[in-house]
This record gives structure tokens, sequence and C-alpha cells, in this order.
């Protein structure tokens, strides 16, 4: 479980997250909601340990960071296959070539970066970070840039590692949330206004 109690995130005297009060629990699908400038991505940092709080308490399994989606992954000058397998030369590793192939990106092997379309950009680094085959994935809009079938594909693909993963994302699409999530957290102006179960949580947003 990662509990956090009345963490504070702040950056110049700017508040990004105030009062943050809520528990991860291992095994499940926590997806993080939220208007643009919320406070998500800030929100998944700190469970990852990649920054720490201003103010109050976090306790995790996690000891700490893990390898993570980014908004914006790195990219190196090169070729995809250079950028898929970077990871693998960095950590000495036998990679999960599962998403890669899944992604159908051996077709995209030997093209340069800067060719790339945002969208095939996104699956390299999704399929780059699934490599690890770890047992937690903290995400930042996976599905952003995919075009309608990448994303039918992604929502697919999350719904059969949540079975033997903890995963915690953050997401835009309520229909992809709706699919894949167990438990929901929604973010406005840096705190938290609902954190419920998948029921109780689209119960306040249907009409």
């Amino acid at each position: 479980m990662i509990k956090l109690k009345n963490v504070d995130y702040q950056i110049d005297q700017k508040v990004i997250l105030q009062s943050i009060n809520l528990n991860i629990e291992q095994g499940r699908t926590t997806v993080i909601m939220g208007k643009n400038g919320s406070g998500k991505s800030t929100l998944l940092k700190l469970l990852n340990h990649i920054i720490q709080p201003t103010s109050g308490l976090i306790q995790s399994y996690l000891k700490n960071p893990i390898p993570m989606l980014f908004q914006k992954p790195l990219i190196l000058k090169n070729t995809v296959s250079y950028n898929y397998q970077i990871l693998q030369k960095i950590k000495k590793f036998k990679i999960n070539t599962s998403w890669f192939d899944q992604f159908k990106l051996s077709a995209l092997e030997d093209q340069k970066m800067n060719s790339l379309s945002g969208g095939e950009k996104q699956k390299l680094f999704l399929a780059r970070l699934m490599s690890f085959d770890q047992s937690t994935l903290f995400l930042d809009e996976p599905n952003q840039s995919l075009d309608l079938e990448s994303e039918k594909l992604l929502a697919k693909l999350l719904l059969l590692e949540k079975k033997n993963k903890t995963i915690i994302l953050t997401l835009h699409d309520f229909e992809m949330a709706k699919k894949i999530g167990d438990y929901f957290i929604y973010l406005e102006n840096g705190k938290i206004l609902l954190q419920e179960n998948k029921q109780q949580f689209f119960d306040h947003f249907s009409s």
C-alpha cells in the first residue's frame, strides 16, 4: 500500500497539491482524473518518489523511484530500435517484447525518431516501459496521441496487465477509465474532490 497523509506540494510559494490523504492498494488499478493543471502528474510523481512532498507523510511499499511513463519521455536522436533497447543496455536484463510486438513496432525499427508521428512515438514509449515487466506501473496519460484503434489495443493490453499488477495512471478519457479502473481519484485545483470505487465514482457523473 501507498499511504499519503496530509501531503502538500508547492513550488516557489505556488501550491500544486494541498491536504492530500489517500491510500493506494496493491493489486488494484487506480485512476487519477481531473482537468489540466489540477495536479495529476505531480501526484503521480509523488507516489513514485520522483519528487518529495513539501509537508506531510508518504508511506510506501516502494523504497525508490521505478521507471514510469511520463508525458514527455526521453527521446534519443537515433533509431526506434535504439530508443527501445537503451534501457535494456543500461539495466542489462532480458526485456519483455510483448507490447513491442502487439503495437507492430518491428516495422519501424530502422526509422529515425524524428520521422515518427506522435502516436507512433507514444506506442514506442509504452512498449519501452512495459519491457521491464514491473509489478507496479505508473502511467501519465498513456493514451495521449493514440488513434482510436491504438487506444482500443491499449485498453485491451492494460486489462491483461491488471490481472497481476498494481497500476496507477492519470487519464482524461472517461470511457477508457471506466474500462480499466477499479478506484478513482478526482483532483480539482490541487485538492481531492472525489475518491471512490468505480460505481460510486461514475454515479456522480451520470445524469
